[in-house]
C-alpha cells in the first residue's frame, strides 16, 4: 500500500490535468448555511452568487429547508420565506415558505431540522425543470405575514454548479 497519494496526471488520467480538476470540483455539491434572525428585513439578502470559475455558468438548487436554533416566535401570526432576485423565483416564498409562508407552529428550536413548504417555483422544478441562479442572483429572506419579535436560525441550501 503506497504511504503517500501522488497528484493526478495527464498520463495517469488521459485529459489535461486542470481539466481533471475542474471536473472533479463540478462534481462537488456545495452546501449554504445562511443564517437569519427575527430581525433580518424583509428581502434581506441572505446570499448572493458570486462569479463562478472553473467553467461554471450557473448554480441549481438542490434542496432547501430551514434549521431552528432558537424558537421563532411573538408577531400577529408572521410567516416566513425564501425567494430569489431572479425575476423567475422573485414572489416572496416561491423557493420556501410558499405563498402563505412557514409559520410559527413548525418554527421551533424543539424540531431544529424543518422541511419547510416548498415553494410554488420549487415545487414545480420537478417536473418543469430546475431551479437555476447566475452570478449577481440573490437569495431573499421573506417576511411573507407580520414579523416575528424574536427567534434565529439557519436556511441550508444545497447546490450543484452547472458548467
Amino acid at each position: 500500500m503506497p504511504s503517500t497519494l501522488y497528484q493526478p496526471s495527464a498520463q495517469l488520467i488521459g485529459v489535461n490535468t486542470q481539466e481533471f480538476v475542474n471536473q472533479a470540483q463540478m462534481m462537488l455539491k456545495a452546501h449554504l448555511k445562511l443564517p437569519f434572525t427575527f430581525a433580518t428585513a424583509d428581502a434581506g439578502v441572505l446570499f448572493t452568487v458570486p462569479t463562478l470559475t472553473n467553467g461554471a455558468a450557473a448554480i441549481k438548487l438542490d434542496s432547501l429547508f430551514w434549521e431552528i436554533t432558537t424558537s421563532m416566535t411573538g408577531g400577529a401570526t408572521p410567516a416566513i420565506g425564501v425567494s430569489s432576485s431572479n425575476a423567475k423565483y422573485s414572489t416572496k416564498g416561491d423557493l420556501l415558505g410558499g405563498a402563505s409562508g412557514d409559520l410559527t407552529a413548525s418554527l421551533v428550536s424543539t424540531n431544529t431540522y424543518v422541511p419547510g413548504t416548498l415553494g410554488a417555483k420549487f415545487a414545480a422544478a420537478a417536473t418543469t425543470g430546475k431551479v437555476f441562479l447566475v452570478a449577481g442572483d440573490t437569495l431573499r429572506f421573506d417576511r411573507i405575514a407580520s414579523a416575528f419579535t424574536a427567534g434565529a436560525g439557519y436556511v441550508h441550501v444545497d447546490i450543484t454548479f452547472i458548467d
